[in-house]
This record gives structure tokens, sequence and C-alpha cells, in this order.
């Protein structure tokens, strides 16, 4: 399945319920590591639950500062372990990346251009906004 995001963007959809993905998380990084399913629970509490530094804090036991050290390390653990590698024939590709129509092209006011982004239009310094004084 998938989605048109706001910039015109095709965005696919996972199939997967959370049974899924929680398995694959199983079978794929945290297995039974009791200190990276602590941490997941950790950042799914403060991703999806809108849980503050401190009330996870409460929950588990441990001062914000820590709470705050679990977040990082997993959130790099998870960036490290699966990290995206964009094909150049997939169409999620940003173009940049894949060399598709507008790769490294810059509009005339130093923003990239993008078929699915147009750069943004800009007064020239010296033009008055009508109604202003």
């Amino acid at each position: 399945m998938s989605a048109i995001d706001k910039w015109g963007l095709k965005v696919r959809l996972p199939r997967l319920g959370c049974d899924e993905f929680w398995q694959r998380i199983h079978e794929h990084y945290a297995g039974d590591d009791v200190r990276k399913w602590k941490y997941l629970a950790m950042l799914a509490l403060r991703e999806a639950g809108g849980w503050n530094l401190e009330q996870i804090g409460l929950a588990f036991g441990h001062p914000k500062g820590h709470v705050m050290r679990c977040l990082v390390q997993i959130k790099e653990e998870l960036r490290a372990r699966f990290e995206v590698r964009w094909d150049a024939d997939d169409d999620l590709a940003p173009d940049a990346r894949s060399g598709g129509p507008g790769a490294g092209e810059v509009g005339g006011d130093g923003t990239s251009a993008s078929p699915s982004r147009p750069a943004p239009r800009r007064r020239a310094p010296h033009q008055e906004v009508p109604g202003w004084k």
C-alpha cells in the first residue's frame, strides 16, 4: 500500500502489524538481550507514547540523564544496524541520492530544485512589499 505525502511524494506503507514488527525486531536485532528490550521500551514510550524523560525514569528507576543516554545509544545502534541504502531504481529515493531527475541541480535562490518540491519564490531585496511603508 502507498500514500502520497504533502509534497506529492509516494510513500510505501508497511503491510506489517505490530506483532510482526516486534517479531522482526526480535529476530534481526534484540534477540534475548534484556538491555536492548529495556532500551526499546524506553524509546517506544518516548516516541510513540509521548512520555517525557522524567516519566520514563520513574517507570524504570533511572535518573533523567541516564534515560537520555539510553535513548541516544539505542537510536545510534538502530541507525547503524538498519542503515538505509537508497537504490537508483527505488521510487522513494531522494533525487540527489538516486541520480534521478533534478539530481544536484540548484535553484536560483540556492535551494535544491526538485520536481516534487519547487524552489520557493522570494522577492528581490529592493522590491517593496505592497501595503508596507
